[in-house]
């Protein structure tokens, strides 16, 4: 109990001459920057308060051909921009079809969406991407644009993403076996 009084003692003899406002703006600052800094570790870390290197390995077991241990990659180029991690792999595995054996499109144009425009793959109508990871982050961020505008689900970004009005099915099913 001496103990306690004698801190305290201590403390109000040094701290008499502060001013209690600025130490408090000082504090709220500390606050602030802590749960900032904690926000963004977490959205760069979970998805949905799931580690994302749990994420990538549940994406690894299922990603075959170019896709093949890109788990980490899609998990946190996702995480980074503020994209569903599961959807974005989903939709790669559903149109490369990298379950069984991968598309030309895919091995051939690093095309991992069936994305279109220029340059065009070949001569066709499909992009080209010089690399696999180039391929990922286009498709990554043409999902989240419509994610970003509140369409979360593949349902909701399928009339905006596929001319095939049941291709979320199929995703929402990728879905699914991704998360296990």
């Amino acid at each position: 109990m001496t103990n306690i009084i004698l801190v305290m003692s201590l403390f109000s003899l040094i701290f008499k001459d502060i001013n209690h406002d600025y130490l408090d703006y000082q504090i709220n600052i500390s606050v602030s920057n802590f749960i900032g800094d904690y926000e963004s570790y977490q959205a760069k870390h979970y998805f949905n308060g799931e580690k994302s290197d749990e994420i990538a390995k549940k994406l690894n077991k299922h990603l075959k051909g170019v896709l093949k241990n890109k788990g980490e990659f899609i998990t946190e180029y996702s995480l980074s921009i503020g994209m569903d991690p599961y959807i974005a792999a989903a939709v790669m595995l559903h149109e490369t079809g990298c379950t069984w054996n991968c598309s030309y499109l895919s091995r051939v144009c690093n095309n991992v969406a069936g994305n279109k425009g220029n340059p065009g793959c070949n001569g066709g109508s499909y992009r080209k991407f010089n690399t696999i990871e180039d391929g990922m982050k286009f498709a990554i961020k043409k999902l989240n644009s419509y994610y970003k505008k509140g369409y979360k689900t593949p349902k909701q970004i399928n009339p905006f993403y596929a001319e095939d009005s049941t291709w979320y099915k199929k995703v929402d099913n990728y879905v699914k076996k991704l998360k296990k």
